[in-house]
C-alpha cells in the first residue's frame, strides 16, 4: 500500500480493511511506533495506523518487510 503522502504499508497477507478501500478515499495516518537502536542510515521499521474515513476501518502496517538491522 502506498499513500499519497509517500507512506508505505507492507504486508504479506490480505488486509481486510484495505479490501474495502477505494483509490481517492480520505484517510488519517498516524505514526504509532519508531524503531530503536538502528544502524546509521537504516530507516526501516516505522509502524503506522491508518483509518479510512469513508469506511471507518483501520489497519496497522510497518513501512518495510523487515525491521531496521534485519535482512
Amino acid at each position: 500500500m502506498l499513500l499519497k503522502n509517500g507512506v508505505y504499508g507492507v504486508s504479506y497477507d490480505q488486509v481486510a480493511a484495505l479490501n474495502q478501500s477505494r483509490v481517492g478515499d480520505p484517510v488519517y495516518t498516524c505514526l504509532v511506533k519508531l524503531p530503536r537502536h538502528c544502524p546509521p542510515g537504516d530507516n526501516r521499521g516505522k509502524l503506522y495506523t491508518t483509518t479510512n474515513l469513508r469506511t471507518e476501518e483501520s489497519w496497522t502496517l510497518p513501512d518495510a518487510e523487515h525491521m531496521c538491522g534485519g535482512a
